[in-house]
C-alpha cells in the first residue's frame, strides 16, 4: 500500500521507485518537512552607533535591523573579543562579523590591511567577495583577493596599497609566510583574522591550521583578534579554543536554515545502493531538476557518474579532490550555467560555492556525522523550496536508521575534533617557520613543536647552536616542497597515463596503496584505467586506459599489523583495558577481488605476484578483550574480528567517522586496534577513546538488532574488510561482549602486551 506523504515530490518519487523497480522493495520510508522563518530580531541599524555611510549601504541591501545573534556578535567584536559565531545556512553569519569590522575600519585610523578574511578554498573566497563589493560603495572601504590565482600585477598593486580587507586562504598563508614579504606584512599589520566555515578545520586540516596559527602568532608582535563562524558545529567554543589556543566568546543563532526543505529517506530494498542512487538521478533529470549527488569516496564518485551516464544517459560530471583546479572550476561553471543536469561530488562541494539554483541534494549514504548532513543539505533550495534525499542501503548504520527513521533527524551535533600532536604535521610547520626566520630561540619554540625537535636534528634538517634552533636551508626546502601544502600529510602519488605520458590525477598515501595496486581498476573523469605498476619509492602509479565499462570494480585484499606502539593515555573500561597510542602500522596488499558493479557479487580473486608493502605512523585505540575458554582459538578470532567491524561502524554514530576514516585490526589473543587512516592521526581515534563505552554499546545494539543468522552487511560485513569478510561471527561477538559487559569483569592486562596470532583487518 502506498504511503501518504504531504509533499507531491515525495509521493512522485515513491511511485517512480515502485514502477521502475517492481518487487525490489525500493521505496520512500520517511518524509520530514522543515519550514523556518526569520531569526529573532534585534535592534534597528540606526540605533547601534554605526557610521552614516554604513547605515545607508545596509539599507540599500534591505538590512534595516540586525538579528539578535548578529547584535550579540557585533558587541563582542567591537569590544575586541575573540568570537565564534554559529547560525543556520542563510541566517546572516557573514553580516554578523562583517558589519562590526566595517564600523571599526571606518572609525579607526590604522595601516591597511585591517582584516585578513580567510576561507578554506579559493573558489569560496571569490564567491564571497562578490557580496563584500556591494558594501564598498563608500570611498574609504575596499576588499582585495590575494591568493594563488591572483595575477602578478594585481598582487603588486594590493601589496603596494593594501585595501582594508584582504581575502585569502590558509594555504596561501602557509606558503606566503615562507616566501612572500607581502603576506608576512599582511599578517603583521592586520588587527583581526576571520576564519569562515570553521567546521571544515577538523581532523587533518584542523591539525594543520592549529600549527599554522602558531606561526601566525610568532610572526606578530602583538595579539590578533580571531573571529570564526560556521553553520554547523557541535562544540564551537571548545573547538575554536583548541584550534587557536585563545579564549573565545560563543554567539549562537538558530541552527535552522531559512526557507522550506523536504527531507526524504529512501530504502534501496533489494537493489544495490548504487543502482538505487543511479535510478534516482534519472528520476530527477527526467523532471528537469538540477542536483548534486554526494558520496564520500573518490572512486565511488567516478563509478556512479559512469553508471548514471551509461545506463540512463544523464549528463553528469565528477567533482572531487585529486582533479586539477581547472577541471573542478569547469564543472562548477557548467552546473551553474545549466550545461549539466547534475554533479557527483565528494565533500569538495559541501561549502557554499555559488553553483546557481540547486533543486535537490542526494546523499548516496548517510554522511559521517549529522553536522555534515546539515552542511550538504544546505546546498539545496537556497532560493526556493529544496529537497534532500538520503538513500539507505544494507550496512549497519543504514539498517539502524531504516528501523528508526525519526532518530536520524533527532541526532545531536557531535563535537568536532583535532589532533594537535600529529608529528608529521608538526614537523612541516616547524620547518616552514624556520625557513621564514632562519633561527628561533629554544625558549620560543611552542611546547607542541618540541616533541619533534630531536627527530629533526637527527635527520639533519636543523641543528642546535647555543640557545638557538637553526635551519639547514637546502634540506628543509626539499622536505617542505615534498610534503606539499596543508590539505593532507601523506605524500602525493602521481597517477600517470602511460599512453599520453601525463599526470591525470593524484592520490595521497596511504590511501594510494589500497587503490593503486597492480591490476586495480582506477576511474578518472568517467574513464576506466587498469593500474600497471605502483612505484611507492618514487610516488608514481602507472595506468592504462581500458575499454571495459563500469561493470566491475576492485577491492584490495590486505593485512595490517602493528609493528610498534607507544601508549599516550590509558584507562580501564567496562569491557577491559583500553589505551590511546601512537602506532607504527605495516600494510601489505597481497591480492584483490573483482566485483560486479551492480550486484556486488565476486567475479574472481587474484593474487599479486609481488605484494605491496607500506608502513606509516598514526594514532589508535588499543583494546584488550577477555579470552573465554568456551570458545576455541578460531571462534575467538571470529568474535574479535566481528567486534572490530561493529565498533568501526558504531563510530559513525558516536564519533562522526566516515566509512574510511578509521581502520581496524584484531588478533586471536583478544587485542583489537581501531586506528586513524590518516598518517599521524586525525583525532577520530582520540574521540573514540573518549567515547569508547558508548561505541561498544552501540556496536552491541547494531549486532543484536540484526535478524540475520550469523553476520551480514547490515551488522558486521563491510566492503573495506582486508580479507573479504572472512573469519566473522556475530553470535560469538555478541557472546564475548555480553560476558565482557558483565559487571566486575575488568581486565588488568594491558592491550598488545601479549598479542598473538595472525592479524585480521
Amino acid at each position: 500500500m502506498t504511503e501518504v506523504f504531504e509533499d507531491w515530490f515525495t509521493l512522485d518519487l515513491d511511485k517512480y521507485l515502485a514502477t521502475a523497480h517492481p518487487g525490489s522493495g525500493a521505496r520512500v520510508i520517511y518524509e520530514r518537512i522543515e519550514e523556518t522563518g526569520e531569526p529573532e530580531p534585534g535592534p534597528d541599524v540606526h540605533n547601534i552607533g554605526l557610521p552614516d555611510q554604513l547605515v545607508k549601504t545596509l539599507e540599500k541591501r534591505g538590512i534595516r535591523r540586525l538579528y539578535k545573534f548578529q547584535y550579540e556578535a557585533f558587541k563582542c567584536i567591537v569590544n575586541g573579543d575573540n568570537v565564534v559565531i554559529v547560525a543556520g545556512t542563510g541566517a546572516g553569519k557573514t553580516e554578523a562579523f562583517f558589519i562590526p569590522l566595517a564600523k571599526k575600519i571606518l572609525e579607526e585610523e590604522q595601516a591597511n590591511p585591517r582584516v585578513l578574511l580567510l576561507y578554506p578554498t579559493k573558489a569560496l573566497a571569490r564567491d564571497q567577495v562578490k557580496r563584500f563589493v556591494e558594501y564598498s560603495v563608500y570611498g574609504r572601504f575596499g576588499v582585495g583577493i590575494y591568493d594563488g590565482d591572483t595575477p602578478g600585477s594585481a598582487r603588486r598593486k594590493i601589496a603596494s596599497n593594501p585595501p582594508p580587507i584582504v581575502v585569502s586562504n590558509p594555504d596561501m598563508l602557509h606558503v606566503g609566510l615562507i616566501y612572500s614579504s607581502h603576506i608576512r606584512k599582511f599578517v603583521e599589520v592586520s588587527s583581526a583574522m576571520v576564519f569562515d566555515e570553521l567546521h571544515v578545520y577538523e581532523g587533518v586540516l584542523g591539525s594543520h591550521l592549529h600549527h599554522l596559527v602558531h606561526r601566525l602568532k610568532l610572526t606578530r608582535n602583538k595579539k590578533a583578534q580571531f573571529i570564526a563562524s560556521s553553520a554547523t558545529i557541535g562544540n564551537p567554543k571548545e573547538f575554536a579554543e583548541s584550534l587557536f589556543e585563545e579564549e573565545f566568546r560563543e554567539v549562537r543563532g538558530s541552527l535552522a536554515r531559512k526557507g522550506t526543505v523536504v527531507h526524504i529517506l529512501v530504502s534501496s530494498g533489494y537493489l544495490s545502493r548504487w543502482s538505487a542512487v543511479a535510478s534516482i538521478a534519472k528520476f530527477l533529470a527526467d523532471r528537469g531538476f538540477r542536483f548534486i549527488l554526494f558520496v564520500d569516496s573518490q572512486q565511488v564518485a567516478e563509478l556512479l557518474a559512469s553508471t548514471i551516464e551509461s545506463r540512463y544517459g544523464v549528463n553528469v560530471a565528477v567533482h572531487r579532490a585529486g582533479l586539477s583546479h581547472e577541471v573542478r572550476r569547469d564543472v562548477e561553471g557548467k552546473l551553474r550555467e545549466g550545461l549539466l543536469q547534475g554533479v557527483v561530488s565528494t565533500p569538495t562541494l559541501e561549502l557554499g560555492i555559488d553553483i546557481g539554483v540547486l533543486d535537490v541534494v542526494v546523499l548516496a549514504a548517510p554522511p559521517p556525522s549529522y553536522t555534515k548532513y546539515l552542511q550538504r543539505a544546505g546546498r539545496a533550495g537556497r532560493r526556493k523550496k529544496g529537497y534532500v534525499i538520503t538513500v539507505l542501503g544494507d550496512d549497519p548504520i543504514d539498517a539502524y536508521y531504516a528501523r528508526k527513521p525519526k532518530e536520524f533527524f533527532e541526532q545531536g551535533l557531535l563535537p568536532s575534533v583535532v589532533e594537535p600532536l600529529n608529528e608529521e604535521i608538526i614537523k612541516l610547520h616547524f620547518l616552514a617557520y624556520l625557513l621564514q626566520v632562519g633561527r628561533i630561540h629554544v625558549s620560543k619554540v611552542p611546547c607542541e613543536w618540541s616533541i619533534v625537535l630531536d627527530d629533526l636534528v637527527s635527520n639533519r634538517l636543523l641543528k642546535i647552536v647555543g640557545p638557538y634552533v637553526v635551519a639547514l636551508y637546502g634540506r628543509i626546502h626539499e622536505y617542505v616542497k615534498k610534503r606539499g601544502g596543508i590539505r593532507g600529510q601523506g605524500e602525493l602519488v602521481e597517477i600517470i597515463d602511460v599512453k599520453r605520458n601525463e599526470v591525470i590525477a593524484t592520490r595521497e598515501s596511504p590511501t594510494a596503496v589500497l587503490e593503486l595496486y597492480p591490476g586495480a581498476v582506477y576511474l578518472c573523469m568517467k574513464r576506466n584505467y587498469e593500474v600497471l605498476e605502483l612505484d611507492i619509492e618514487n610516488k608514481r602509479a602507472y595506468v592504462r586506459e581500458v575499454g571495459v565499462g563500469p561493470e566491475v570494480y576492485t577491492r584490495p585484499l590486505y593485512t595490517v599489523d602493528i609493528v610498534d606502539y607507544d601508549v599516550l593515555e590509558e584507562r580501564g573500561s567496562s569491557i577491559g583495558a583500553i589505551a590511546y597510542s601512537k602506532v607504527l602500522l605495516e600494510v601489505v596488499v597481497d591480492g584483490y577481488v573483482v566485483k560486479n558493479t551492480y550486484t556486488g557479487e565476486t567475479r574472481c580473486i587474484k593474487a599479486l605476484e609481488r605484494p605491496v608493502t607500506y608502513t606509516y605512523i598514526t594514532k589508535a585505540v588499543l583494546v584488550k578483550l577477555p579470552l573465554l575458554e568456551e570458545l576455541e582459538l578460531h571462534g575467538l578470532a571470529e568474535a574479535y574480528h566481528a567486534i572490530e567491524h561493529a565498533i568501526i561502524a558504531s563510530a559513525r554514530i558516536t564519533c562522526g567517522a566516515g566509512l574510511t576514516d578509521l581502520g581496524g585490526i584484531s588478533y586471536p589473543s583478544g587485542d583489537i586496534a581501531i586506528y586513524d587512516a590518516a598518517i599521524g592521526g586525525s583525532g577520530l581515534s582520540k574521540s573514540l577513546y573518549m567515547r569508547f563505552e558508548d561505541a561498544v554499546r552501540t556496536a552491541y545494539e547494531l549486532m543484536k538488532g540484526c535478524t540475520c543468522e550469523d553476520g551480514c552487511p547490515k551488522c558486521i560485513y563491510t566492503p573495506y574488510c582486508g580479507n573479504n569478510n572472512k573469519v566473522l561471527s556475530k553470535k560469538k561477538a555478541l557472546y564475548v561482549l555480553s560476558e565482557a559487559l558483565k559487571q566486575g569483569l575488568i581486565l588488568r592486562e594491558k592491550p598488545l602486551a601479549r598479542k598473538m596470532g595472525k592479524p585480521l583487518a
